[in-house]
């Protein structure tokens, strides 16, 4: 026998310890394909309701320029500005310290003020749209 011998203690806990260090090891590399996963997935998700979000703000902002053109109350003319100055004082930028979704509300808000102002409601272009497709051609 050689003088290497170990007691038989020693290798059942190696035996032990080697299931702990392979349950860690797992588990780290699991959280590190999670994160990676969650990251693209975030990533998309987040593009996906950032696209939305700009095409939402970008409409707005469309009618506020066309409404900032024709005439009207002081009282229009000064939501619209300050529609304007909310959707331009939007973050571009990521970060963390902004209220990206208290700001988000705060325009919605003012739009729909606005809306209720001009006597005009959300689905009305919409509407319009609609019942011009529905429309027959009678013509020969």
């Amino acid at each position: 026998m050689s003088g290497d011998s170990r007691d038989i203690n020693d290798l059942f806990d190696d035996i032990v310890l080697t299931e702990e260090k392979h349950a860690r090891k797992g588990y780290a590399e699991g959280i590190s394909d999670g994160r990676a996963q969650g990251n693209q997935e975030g990533y998309q998700l987040g593009y996906a309701q950032g696209v939305q979000l700009g095409e939402e703000l970008g409409a707005i902002y469309g009618q506020v320029v066309a409404q900032q053109q024709l005439p009207h109350t002081e009282k229009l003319q000064r939501t619209l500005e300050q529609l304007r100055q909310l959707i331009e004082q939007f973050p571009r930028q990521n970060n963390p310290d902004k209220d990206i979704i208290g700001a988000v509300e705060h325009i919605r808000n003012t739009h729909r003020l606005l809306r209720a102002l001009l006597g005009t409601k959300k689905g009305a272009s919409q509407e319009t749209v609609h019942t011009t497709q529905e429309r027959k051609d009678y013509s020969f």
